[in-house]
């Protein structure tokens, strides 16, 4: 449990005991990415204006003007928001994993999409790899909280490739699974 001091509205100060999580590791497509597609190339509007212009100030690789879930479950745990996990690697602005890491990228799924970035699998599996260089350990995950975002990328590029639509009943279930 770790307390931390901080100043009180009347009586000066007060101790606040910290017993959330310490980090956030989150999974998923661009409702939860903030900043995977990287390098930022002509193809990569998420890290061109209008995006990023209301939050963080700047284009930053959101696919939004402004704040993405991971920023808002980041906020709702007093944390930053963590790293995106591309960046991190050895592209731009790479910072200090300390808040957990961001694995979402924009336009995948569950399985493999149109969008040419790794799908669920392959970025659990990227944690996996952290864990193994020791970047976090099994205490780290023990405190920590996962996201996983999966909105729809997985039944556009399903219509996309299959006329008969009755059979999305089926991929639904596997998707769910």
């Amino acid at each position: 449990m770790e307390k931390k001091e901080v100043e009180g509205a009347r009586t000066g100060k007060m101790i606040v005991l910290n017993e959330g999580p310490k980090k956030l590791f989150v999974f998923g497509d661009s409702y939860a990415d903030t900043g995977n597609n990287w390098p930022a190339t002509n193809d990569s509007t998420s890290w061109s204006e209008p995006y990023g212009m209301t939050f963080p100030g700047k284009p930053s690789g959101r696919w939004s003007d402004g704040c993405v879930l991971t920023d808002y479950i980041a906020s709702h745990l007093g944390i930053e928001s963590p790293q995106a996990y591309e960046l991190w690697k050895g592209g731009g602005e790479a910072q200090n994993p300390q808040n957990g890491m961001n694995f979402a990228y924009g336009g995948t799924g569950v399985f493999n999409t149109s969008v040419n970035g790794p799908n669920l699998t392959t970025q659990i599996n990227s944690l996996q790899q952290l864990l193994e260089q020791n970047v976090y350990t099994k205490d780290d995950l023990s405190s920590s909280v996962a996201l996983v975002s999966s909105v729809g990328n997985d039944y556009i590029t399903y219509k996309l490739n299959h006329s008969d639509i009755n059979i999305l009943v089926t991929y639904t279930t596997k998707t769910r699974d």
